[in-house]
């Protein structure tokens, strides 16, 4: 039993290394660009062991990509947790990207070069920024758009959020706010209201505890 539970523990820490070596590659790289010499080079394996985890690169890079798409899918969660307003939802969204991308750096690597792209509708960038969209759709809240035009601008933005917030952290706030507003003013909002709602979500969220 006991040598049962020693080889469990080391299969754990290789899958572990094999995971960390992946976040760090595939934030640089893309998926074509990072071998499984490169990986276990990265993760200080042999080999051989990747393959007792992942039958190849593409594998563990879909596992990559979920848990960082998990792991930000449950901070926007919580961050809109109580928040009934979709513009306030998809402004606080798009807030958040940009903070995430200028302050975490390798989770929006990841996000960049894992994700699909904008031209994709359903684009695991943000579910809830989708859902905001389609709530506001249905409730008058946005209009103007179809629906698919107004998901794909706003899985747009986001993309241009993470990517931008990558290249120059420093002004991150102020590029989350005014992505925001142009946004909510594409969605259909007011112009006055939606430069409030994009100010006072940028001012939030870079204000919240990491």
């Amino acid at each position: 039993m006991a040598l049962a539970e020693r080889v469990d523990r080391r299969r754990a820490r290789t899958r572990a290394a094999l995971l960390r070596a992946g976040h760090a590659l595939f934030a640089e790289r893309s998926v074509d660009g990072v071998s499984i010499d490169d990986i276990v080079a990265c993760a200080d394996v042999a080999k051989g062991s990747f393959y007792n985890h992942f039958p190849d690169k593409e594998a563990l890079a879909r596992e990559v990509a979920a848990e960082v798409r998990g792991a930000v899918e449950a901070r926007v969660a919580a961050l809109n947790a109580g928040v009934a307003d979709p513009a306030e939802q998809v402004a606080r969204a798009v807030c958040f990207f940009a903070r995430q991308a200028a302050e975490h750096p390798e989770p929006a690597g990841v996000m960049l070069r894992l994700f699909p792209g904008a031209g994709v509708p359903d684009a695991p960038m943000d579910r809830g920024v989708r859902a905001a969209v389609q709530a506001g759709l249905a409730a008058g809240r946005f209009d103007g758009l179809p629906l698919e035009a107004a998901v794909l601008m706003a899985v747009g933005v986001v993309q241009i959020a993470v990517s931008r917030g990558l290249q120059r952290p420093a002004g991150a706030q102020g590029l989350a706010r005014d992505l925001a507003f142009g946004l909510l003013r594409g969605l259909g909002a007011p112009e006055a209201e939606a430069r409030e709602i994009a100010a006072r979500a940028a001012g939030e969220v870079f204000a919240r505890h990491p």
